[in-house]
């Protein structure tokens, strides 16, 4: 099977947009690893878009945020803000959607989740030490996570040693000998100093993981924040990557 493996468009539309268009033809089904939402101005037209396509999705804190699982105070400021104008544009089919997702999916042999099996709304993968938690947790080889906005590649194989993987555009993954965490950046809040927005086209009958980047018209959404008052940091660091 072919996915696309998407994580944290955070009400990005333009951002979704590049990467489906630039994506096209390579995959079967697409991965959603959560924040649909937060921070950006298009809400409702990320959400609608996804559940019009086949997709397989989990949620993360700021949908949870947004649908009143997860208290706000959880956030900074500037992410409240966001979240607090995002409570109020969303509509009830969108709320519907997010409010279906499991913080937990098995596909395929693959085990979705936002942050962390030790935690999968909030909890985060960030070094070796946080995957050999995870990995202790995992039950399928391959598990698909976000949250970080940053890509990671981990494994760990029968000897039970974790290892951090130099990424490159073309990931080759032993899927049979091999557990492997894979976490494809984000689409619509890239972080790491590049802006464009971040995908990942895993083929499990190959064991290719792919990684791709594709430039979206970032002036253009950083215009309708400042025009719905969303804060100037989060507007500014949408260019920056960070």
């Amino acid at each position: 099977m072919r996915y696309l493996v998407i994580s944290d468009i955070h009400a990005n539309f333009p951002a979704l947009q590049a990467v489906l268009q630039d994506s096209e033809g390579t995959w079967d089904r697409i991965i959603c690893l959560g924040d649909v939402v937060g921070y950006g101005p298009f809400p409702n037209e990320c959400v609608t878009t996804l559940a019009e396509l086949p997709v397989t999705a989990v949620p993360g804190n700021h949908d949870w945020a947004c649908i009143g699982r997860l208290d706000l105070n959880y956030f900074n400021e500037h992410a409240r803000a966001a979240l607090v104008w995002t409570r109020e544009q969303l509509d009830s089919d969108s709320m519907e959607f997010l409010s279906s997702l499991k913080p937990v999916v098995r596909e395929d042999n693959l085990t979705l989740f936002h942050g962390a099996l030790t935690g999968p709304i909030t909890d985060y993968i960030l070094d070796s030490r946080d995957a050999e938690e995870n990995f202790s947790l995992l039950q399928t080889p391959v598990g698909l996570f976000g949250h970080s906005h940053l890509r990671f590649y981990f494994s760990r194989g029968m000897n039970g040693q974790v290892v951090s993987h130099s990424l490159s555009q073309r990931n080759s993954l032993d899927l049979v000998h091999r557990k492997n965490l894979l976490n494809p950046g984000s689409t619509g809040q890239p972080r790491g100093g590049d802006p464009r927005a971040a995908y990942g086209l895993l083929d499990t009958e190959k064991g290719l993981w792919l990684l791709q980047r594709v430039e979206y018209d970032i002036p253009g959404v950083q215009q309708v924040m400042e025009e719905y008052s969303l804060p100037e940091y989060l507007i500014r660091r949408l260019a920056e990557g960070r």
